[in-house]
């Protein structure tokens, strides 16, 4: 492996190398050490004693990780080569591509790295979205060429399957934005005995995976949060049959989870929790009356299931969160347990949990169980910042903001005109800075959106909102979105549109508006900057800088025309593929190229479905050969291969021609 010329990061200590030492030879042998990972990034080493917050940012940027011994083996590269010749690196090995010739080829030079490519060392999380962004690109400058062709061929041979859009079965009762935005996981109740998890992928608004069959439903109507992404995307928790916790792998194939948690003393609704940063552990409010402390335990969730009775108990005590009584201070107005009635935030090293309670806000200290700080002024309204720092809270109607470390005042109080019923309270950050968007909704006196810079005013902005409420009662839907860099806001109108704001250092200004479909109840902004509409039945995807459709999905819509084949085996084998086109036209997708629809509505086919490469990524239909017959006879005749049975879809269309 040669580093010479490149850029690489470290992360913790090495057992075989002293403090700065790996530094020390890396930069005296030709490589370049940085602090933070930037798109020049080459590889990152992790050592031992180490966050897991560089490494998590890594895999989100696709910077290949490596242990120690390839960092020896790399510095045994260095210091043993010299060739003195000003040639550039080789590719390290493993690498698909080099990025930087990637990002630069024309059709030509592409088709012909693509020849060229080392593809058993195509390694989708890193090497997909780049390849697709560059194909893009090619596209909108050259139309499709070769090279769209070569690598769809290439990608195809990996292992595909086409994407199944309509897997919900009831309305959406939660939601939650993966925290590099990259994926956004929905779910539904179902029937009641069972309900659906779909994961959609932001940057190509195309669904990924379906998790069916989920044992007694996804959530909670009104209840939020009932969906959790660990800090490095891969772990999905989620509230489900009614009150226990499981955690999945938002990409596997399993609709079981791999661990789950029945912790509560049998509540009918889902419980305040909160999955742990790293994925494997969640706190859970237990709801048990008879506690000293605070309320609650800390539910492993590596594998297996946990049961709170004490005679079932698979796990020792200890992992209960209460470990003494309250401190003096806090137990006068509270009493001797803190209950916990909302879901609480991780600190982002899983230390602490901030509790924003209807009544009171407070924040653990984890490996003690104790309250650092309480605070009983809160009317309902209280949001933590994602970094940790600041607690927001409304007060007798004045907006207060409180450091959460020590519970002191960290801004003066601002007056509100709002309440609960008409207000809402969205964090987001700028860099460093912590920036808080409280929203008054159309329903208060004076409907704006006022901008706070780590709680001092910043902006006001002119615009008259959405129901709030929508914000706080009504599961995860939001009525304003952050961009991830902070800089930019969207917001839900009254009117049923999505305005999107400008919030650098000068004046706010309205940049541009973009249609919402109708029943629109919320906004996210999610990577590459991509705003997503939601509401129970629909899910729209909009490019923010251009207001470009990417994706456009109704849930719940029927044809009124038979569907285009019958029989037990095509519920059984298409159920979640089938898709309305519109109110008269179905399209039946069969596997593994092919549809069968009108073949003049090919351009709104290819706008539902898409080739799915390793659960996780869409690759466009139209970069390579897909048919559409118009009848099943006409896609029987034509079948190449396929996974479908061919004797029971034979049998099947026997069945709907008599």
């Amino acid at each position: 492996m040669n580093l010479k010329g490149r850029e690489i990061a470290l992360s913790g200590s090495f057992d075989t190398l002293g403090p700065g030492e790996a530094e020390g030879r890396l930069e005296a042998a030709g490589a370049h050490v940085t602090d933070e990972l930037t798109p020049s990034t080459s590889a990152i080493f992790i050592g031992q004693e180490t966050s897991t917050d560089k490494g998590n940012k890594a895999y989100v940027q696709g910077i290949p990780k490596y242990d120690e011994a390839a960092l020896l083996a790399a510095l045994a590269v260095l210091e043993g080569s010299d060739s003195g010749d000003g040639s550039q690196p080789a590719p390290l090995p493993g690498l698909f591509a080099d990025p930087a010739a990637l990002a630069a080829a024309g059709p030509a030079e592409l088709e012909n790295m693509l020849t060229d490519a080392d593809w058993t060392s195509f390694v989708s999380a890193r090497d997909l979205p780049p390849l697709r962004a560059r194909l893009t690109a090619l596209e909108r400058d050259h139309g499709l060429t070769p090279a769209h062709r070569l690598a769809t061929s290439r990608i195809r041979v990996r292992g595909t399957m086409l994407s199944r859009p309509y897997g919900h079965r009831s309305k959406i009762t939660a939601l939650a934005l993966s925290p590099s935005g990259t994926h956004l996981a929905t779910g539904d109740w179902g029937d009641g005995e069972s309900g659906t998890a779909q994961v959609w992928e932001v940057a190509t608004g195309r669904c990924v995976n379906v998790l069916k069959w989920i044992d007694g439903g996804v959530g909670w109507d009104g209840y939020a949060r009932t969906m959790q992404w660990s800090s490095d995307g891969l772990h999905l928790g989620m509230a489900f049959r009614t009150n226990a916790i499981g955690v999945w792998d938002p990409f596997g194939e399993s609709s079981e989870p791999r661990a789950e948690a029945q912790v509560t003393n049998g509540a009918s609704r889902p419980p305040a929790w909160a999955l742990h940063p790293d994925g494997r552990s969640a706190y859970v409010a237990t709801g048990s009356k008879d506690m000293v402390g605070v309320q609650g335990c800390l539910a492993p969730l590596e594998h297996g299931k946990l049961f709170w009775l004490a005679e079932h108990a698979e796990i020792p005590h200890e992992h209960i969160l209460a470990k003494g009584p309250v401190p003096a201070d806090i137990r006068e107005p509270c009493g001797e347990e803190l209950e916990v009635d909302r879901s609480p935030l991780w600190s982002p090293d899983g230390n602490r949990l901030y509790v924003p309670n209807r009544s009171k806000a407070f924040v653990v200290d984890v490996p003690t169980g104790a309250p650092l700080w309480l605070t009983h002024r809160v009317d309902w309204l209280a949001e933590w910042s994602p970094d940790g720092r600041y607690l927001a809270h409304v007060h007798r109607k004045r907006l207060h903001f409180r450091d959460a470390a020590t519970g002191s005042p960290a801004a003066d109080p601002a007056p509100t005109i709002g309440s609960r019923w008409d207000l809402s309270l969205h964090w987001g950050m700028r860099g460093d800075t912590a920036r808080l968007a409280a929203v008054l909704s159309e329903k208060a006196a004076e409907p704006s959106v006022e901008v706070y810079d780590d709680g001092r005013l910043s902006h006001r902005l002119a615009v008259t909102p959405a129901e709030a409420a929508l914000a706080r009662e009504n599961k995860d839907f939001a009525v304003w979105a952050w961009a991830p860099s902070g800089d930019q806001g969207a917001v839900l109108t009254a009117a049923g549109n999505i305005e999107i704001w400008s919030l650098g250092d000068g004046e706010p200004r309205r940049l541009r508006t973009l249609a919402a479909p109708i029943d629109t109840q919320g906004v996210l902004w999610g990577a590459d900057d991509v705003i997503v509409a939601v509401g129970e039945k629909v899910l729209r995807f909009l490019k923010a800088d251009r207001g470009e459709t990417v994706g456009d999905y109704t849930f719940l819509r029927e044809a009124d025309a038979e569907l285009p084949l019958h029989g037990d085996y095509v519920y059984d084998h298409f159920d979640g593929r089938i898709l309305a086109l519109d109110d008269h036209t179905w399209c039946l997708p069969v596997e593994p190229d092919m549809a069968i629809a009108p073949p003049e509505r090919r351009t709104d086919i290819e706008a539902h479905l898409a080739w799915i490469v390793d659960r996780r990524f869409a690759w466009p239909l139209h970069w390579s050969r897909f048919d559409i017959w118009p009848d099943v006879q006409t896609a029987v005749a034509n079948l190449r291969t396929t996974s479908l049975d061919t004797g029971k879809l034979r049998q099947a269309v026997r069945e709907t021609a008599g």
